[in-house]
């Protein structure tokens, strides 16, 4: 959320508070030099004219600085704008200003800035795109060749490393097509009654560690299923991840609110600093930077939430319980 900016922090009043402080001591001066000159015989109504007429001056070079300087910081402005835009994630947005002083300058470095920073992120991107695609075809020659070997701790081991390998390609190729702006949902009326059922089942060797909370059969959401039972097994996945089998089971519910419906996964582990929460939905972001498989996958997955949620005009968010007791992630889906 963009901060605002307060007016008692503003620069424009504070140039403008320096013309005024200039302005009423030109007008004190121009004061006393007019009593100091007036005739001593002037009449009470000269002096409240020559008074007025200097108040209204003080007024007109307020006013009148004030103006000018809004004028002169108005590319400021624009600037701020553009910065919050960038910082959204906005690189096509442009400072449209044609000045040729100092601002103007800075207008054309700052398009100039934003210009290469979309080309060096789209290089990154195709580039893992690139890398992804090109792993899919030794990782299936690699899976055939275990095939012809004996069993042995060391297949199951390289089995083991293969399947975290297609997943990560599976993740990256995911997310890249949600991205692209032609991407088409395959959207349907979908109960999250079976939403729900149909995600629990990649889960059967780990159901007595969830509980899934009744769900009435007239909730329904326009959506992608497919795609919802990535981002919900994820989610749960992870909750699996981070708890001890020891601590309490993953719980899920659903709330059915006026304008809206919440899936809601809670779970009781480690939590998350909450420093770090920002950055959780970040590509290839790990809470953990020892990046061990005990610590848990490539920073992938929760980024791949986002994208699914954002592609059906939806919200994810995640918290930290009381106590650092375990985390609360909402998918909210408007009605």
């Amino acid at each position: 959320m963009n901060k605002k900016i307060h007016i008692g922090h503003s620069v424009i009043l504070k140039l403008t508070v320096v013309i005024a402080i200039l302005a009423v001591c030109v007008i004190l001066l121009v004061y006393i030099f007019s009593i100091l000159l007036l005739p001593e015989h002037a009449d009470i109504h000269t002096k409240q004219f020559i008074h007025l007429v200097l108040m209204i001056l003080v007024a007109l070079m307020f006013i009148i600085g004030f103006i000018f300087i809004h004028h002169i910081l108005n590319p400021v402005k624009k600037l701020i704008v553009a910065v919050n835009e960038i910082r959204k994630g906005n690189l096509d947005y442009k400072i449209t200003f044609k000045g040729k002083d100092e601002f103007g300058h800075l207008a054309e470095a700052f398009n100039a800035m934003s210009a290469e920073l979309k080309k060096m992120i789209q290089a990154r991107e195709q580039l893992l795109l690139d890398v992804s695609h090109e792993l899919r075809t030794p990782i299936t020659r690699s899976k055939l060749a275990l095939e012809m070997m004996p069993e042995t701790r060391e297949r199951a081991s390289v089995t083991e490393d293969l399947k975290e390998m297609e997943v990560m390609i599976t993740d990256i190729l995911e997310t890249a097509r949600l991205k692209n702006d032609q991407i088409t949902l395959h959207a349907k009326e979908v109960h999250i009654k079976e939403l729900i059922s149909k995600t629990l089942v990649s889960f059967e060797n780990q159901k007595n560690r969830i509980i899934a909370n009744p769900v009435s059969d007239g909730l329904i959401i326009k959506a992608d299923e497919r795609r919802l039972i990535i981002a919900l097994r994820n989610i749960i996945e992870n909750s699996l991840k981070y708890s001890s089998p020891e601590s309490k089971k993953t719980e899920i519910t659903v709330f059915d609110h006026p304008d809206k419906i919440i899936i809601q996964v809670e779970d009781f582990g480690q939590g998350i600093p909450e420093d770090k929460i920002p950055f959780v939905f970040e590509p290839f972001y790990r809470v953990d930077d020892s990046r061990s498989k005990k610590s848990g996958g490539y920073g992938l997955g929760l980024h791949l939430c986002k994208r699914i949620m954002e592609a059906h005009g939806a919200e994810i968010s995640i918290q930290n319980k009381q106590s650092y007791s375990g985390i609360i992630v909402n998918l909210c889906f408007k009605k």
